[in-house]
């Protein structure tokens, strides 16, 4: 009878590495209500990666039609699962009297203006023709 010998191990054979991969991140919207974010919560729901978390801020002086539409948006998210959230800022101490609640309180009690009413930005650097020039070269 022949006998025959299991083969001897390969040097080269190693054990089989593992890549540990985490978690994704969340994937939070901010939902400012409007038509632009409205189209991208749709988008994406119907791609079927919706967002994990949506975001709205409330000013506190938005128009009753806005109020409407954010309930049926907010039953809208809520019947797909999508968990939606508003958050709204609540002063704790005040240094003008009297408090406020919402953003037209704030600037009648501080006798300003929001930047934007002023032509300002306070989220960009500027026009973009200001940084970029468009003369040709001859």
């Amino acid at each position: 009878m022949l006998a025959i010998d299991p083969p001897a191990p390969a040097a080269h054979i190693r054990d089989v590495d593992y890549i540990r991969v985490a978690e994704p991140t969340p994937v939070v919207l901010a939902y400012g209500i409007g038509v632009d974010s409205t189209a991208l919560l749709v988008e994406l729901e119907s791609r079927g990666t919706p967002p994990d978390l949506v975001l709205t801020g409330d000013p506190g002086i938005e128009k009753p039609e806005t109020y409407e539409y954010q309930k049926m948006i907010a039953a809208w998210m809520a019947a797909r699962g999508i968990l939606y959230e508003t958050v709204r800022y609540t002063p704790r101490r005040f240094k003008h009297w009297p408090p406020y609640y919402d953003l037209l309180a704030n600037v009648l009690t501080n006798a300003t203006l929001p930047s934007i009413s002023l032509g300002r930005h306070s989220c960009s650097l500027g026009p973009a023709s200001a940084t970029v020039s468009f003369a040709r070269d001859e």
